[in-house]
């Protein structure tokens, strides 16, 4: 694979992991996350992901996502 391809590929990976971390930090504890429109159908599914501990879990998630990001991009070395 050529450098430039494997440059643009770990740019991209990276502002993925970012982003989707950033998302997983912040959607649990907005008003969207207990919104009655998505989940309307599922109330037990809907009380299971208003408990604390699975926003704490999905928040968790969201770290270790931007953490993985992070290490790639520390980690990043061109393979020739």
């Amino acid at each position: 694979m050529p450098v430039w391809l494997q440059r643009v590929f770990v740019v991209v990976y990276v502002l993925f992991c970012i982003e989707l971390g950033l998302i997983l930090i912040i959607l649990p504890w907005t008003r969207f996350w207990f919104s009655e429109g998505w989940l309307a159908q599922w109330p037990a599914l809907r009380h299971f992901l208003q408990l604390g501990f699975v926003r704490g879990a999905v928040s968790g998630l969201g770290l270790l996502d931007i953490w993985l990001g992070v290490v790639e991009a520390i980690r990043y070395r061109d393979r020739r």
